[in-house]
């Protein structure tokens, strides 16, 4: 049974219903989950946290999206337990640092599509999600989910959903690292107002309809999380781009 979701972190709670349903049988591997807006309806929640949801268990093995076909639960390879390892350091570095580098692609262009298609609804969504942003400054672990709800609802404003879903699933497979992020900024910076500030600066530009201003303030952004995510793994530079064939 499906239970409407009580509670402020809305994807984490609809991704742990389909986990207990996958872990109890109630759905099987090769099953089709029903669509989005299905889902959407029978959660009471927005496509937004339903997106970002299946984007957690998508990153975590539990179930995966054919395109033009729908969402299933995977056939193997995934585990209630957590996300699939990634492997030795080195080989997680390099997997870490690739997920940033397609981010950074993808969210520099979908800033400037939200720049010049964002209606008004939308951009009063990311008000009042910068909102909570402002609210959380001193503590990470809120700001790290309302700095998500931000970037989900400014690909959503860009109007292409399949550049959105994308961008989505990156997020949800750098969900540690943009977490550990946060909390390192808190910790050099003091609280994490700056970036707030940032984020105000992105939205202010696509109010105004400025995509040069919205991409150069996105580009801050995405270098500044670059330096602290990487910060964290002390590892040389030099990785291999493919798992290595010994254990490490």
């Amino acid at each position: 049974m499906i239970s409407p979701i009580r509670t402020t972190n809305v994807p984490g709670a609809v991704a742990d219903q389909s986990r207990g349903q996958i872990a109890d049988g109630s759905l099987t591997p090769g099953d089709r989950l029903p669509g989005n807006r299905d889902l959407a309806v029978m959660y009471g929640v927005s496509m937004g946290s339903i997106r970002e949801a299946i984007s957690k268990l998508s990153a975590e093995g539990l179930i995966e999206t054919r395109a033009g076909r729908g969402t299933y639960v995977a056939t193997g390879g995934g585990s209630a337990g957590g996300p699939v390892e990634r492997g030795c350091d080195l080989y997680e570095r390099k997997y870490v640092e690739e997920l940033i580098e397609a981010r950074e692609i993808l969210e520099m262009q979908l800033v400037v599509l939200a720049a010049q298609r964002a209606s008004d609804q939308q951009i009063a969504s990311l008000e009042a999600i910068l909102d909570g942003m402002d609210l959380a400054t001193s503590n990470p672990a809120r700001y790290s989910d309302a700095d998500v709800q931000f970037h989900l609802a400014m690909a959503d404003a860009s109007g292409n959903r399949v550049l959105s879903q994308a961008m989505a699933n990156i997020r949800a497979s750098l969900k540690r690292e943009m977490e550990l992020s946060a909390e390192v900024g808190a910790r050099r910076h003091g609280d994490l107002r700056f970036s707030a500030d940032s984020h105000r600066r992105v939205l202010d530009a696509i109010k105004s309809g400025d995509p040069e201003s919205a991409r150069a303030e996105m580009f801050d952004i995405m270098s500044r999380h670059h330096e602290f995510v990487l910060g964290m793994y002390a590892f040389p530079e030099a990785a291999t781009s493919q798992p290595p064939d010994k254990e490490c």
